[in-house]
């Protein structure tokens, strides 16, 4: 995949729809002075070039009780870690996995609503997967900001350039 240049027009839609992405391409288009067909075919590349992708997120404040798990993952050795990080991005407990640098090898995040359903997790599952040496976890209590639109894009010589590929 190829990068593509991103201009003023393409970062307005990106921040419009990053507040409501249920708002019609019409709406946008009223708002920007543009028509219709303007915004949907500057979405369509968008989404064609896979800069900006659409999905539902859970508001972890309709949850009885979420406590964000933190798990921090040292494996056995440098050769298992790329397939411990595959092998927990498959679970569907998982909402977040990366390898790292410091602290620990990978970083796994996943919402719990109870000390009880981390532990019985951890135990049943973390702990079997081939290459796991050892788990620390920290949990967030409190959800104070989430910015679902984390991805920045990045800019270089002035230009605002977006990653290669989100997959």
């Amino acid at each position: 995949m190829s990068r593509i240049t991103l201009d003023e027009l393409d970062h307005q839609i990106i921040e419009r729809l990053g507040k409501d992405a249920r708002v019609s391409n019409r709406e946008i288009g009223r708002e920007f002075g543009l028509t219709e067909g303007t915004i949907r075919s500057r979405l369509k590349r968008l989404l064609d070039n896979k800069v900006i992708r659409v999905a539902a997120i859970t508001n972890t404040k309709r949850l009885v009780n979420p406590i964000l798990a933190y798990l921090w993952i040292e494996a056995d050795t440098a050769g298992h870690i790329e397939g411990l990080a595959s092998t927990l991005a498959k679970l569907p407990e998982i909402t977040f996995v990366a390898t790292m640098l410091g602290r620990a090898d990978v970083l796994a995040m996943t919402l719990v609503e109870n000390g009880n359903q981390l532990t019985e997790f951890l135990h049943q599952t973390i702990d079997k997967i081939d290459g796991v040496r050892r788990v620390r976890y920290s949990l967030g209590q409190n959800f104070i900001k989430h910015d679902f639109r984390w991805c920045a894009l990045v800019e270089e010589n002035g230009e605002r350039l977006v990653a290669e590929d989100m997959d």
